[in-house]
């Protein structure tokens, strides 16, 4: 690409491709609003280079270069995790389940059955087999699904009462869910209701979530009161929030197949 050219986002992410691993999708797109590079990994769709208006591109390959750790450590998770095969049944068939927040994960094998559905059971120390019809990306999903919100649920009460006695907010009872649209809710009586999926989020997220629910124990609201209260325990947090509008890239590819995927 010479310069004085129109910027060509397929050339583009055409020339980043070559500098990744060869199964990692590129896409690049143009945005007015963005004022500066941005790369994003999306399961399901690769590595996502979201470029500022008028940028050259030798810059997006500066960048890229800038965090190819991040890049190959990222693609090699999702990609174990299914998130890049090419086929419906291998991308809902992953290598093992991962919950980030805890540091918690188990490795998967797969054993198919004449039945329908499929059952998850233990192995050993960290293994896991999932037996039935394994072919079956709805069955599948909804088993593997059902297993992580148990162990979740195992991990967030726990977690939530560290985090209650840590700020000194207290709640009057929890849920564990598969919320459709939020991460978590809090109702006036005080009773938390988390989305199970906040376990595939990093820690820092995961807690977050956790405090902006007990928040709503003292600002039932979205208030500048209400984010006052919330700065108060994690500071930055508004800049921290506004990565949960883009965490959907830590969820799993085969929650989509059998569980509800969550966003903020």
């Amino acid at each position: 690409m010479r310069r004085g050219k129109p910027f060509d986002a397929a050339e583009a992410a055409r020339l980043i491709g070559l500098a990744l691993p060869p199964a990692l999708p590129v896409s690049v797109r143009v945005s007015a609003r963005a004022r500066g590079i941005v790369l994003r990994m999306l399961p399901g769709r690769g590595l996502e280079v979201v470029a500022p208006a008028g940028i050259a591109p030798a810059f997006l390959l500066q960048a890229v270069e800038a965090r190819r750790e991040w890049i190959s450590r990222t693609f090699a998770r999702l990609a174990a995790e299914g998130g890049f095969s090419p086929r419906p049944e291998a991308a809902a068939r992953p290598k093992r389940l991962v919950l980030t927040a805890f540091s918690r994960q188990w490795g998967l094998s797969y054993l198919r059955k004449d039945r329908p559905g499929c059952v998850v059971t233990p192995r050993g120390p960290g293994e896991l087999v999932v037996a039935g019809d394994v072919g079956d990306a709805a069955a599948l999903g909804a088993a593997l699904g059902a297993f992580c919100r148990a162990r979740a649920g195992e991990l967030l009460r726990p977690a939530l009462d560290a985090v209650s006695r840590e700020t000194g907010l207290a709640y009057a009872g929890l849920s564990i869910r598969a919320q459709r649209t939020r991460w978590g809710s809090c109702t006036a009586r005080g009773r938390v209701s988390l989305n199970y999926t906040i376990a595939f989020l990093p820690w820092e997220l995961c807690r977050l979530v956790m405090i902006h629910e007990l928040c709503h124990t003292v600002e039932l609201n979205h208030s500048p009161r209400f984010w006052a209260v919330v700065e108060k325990y994690v500071p930055g947090c508004r800049e921290m929030d506004a990565r949960l509008n883009s965490a959907r890239h830590y969820l799993p590819l085969w929650l989509d197949a059998g569980a509800t995927a969550a966003r903020p």
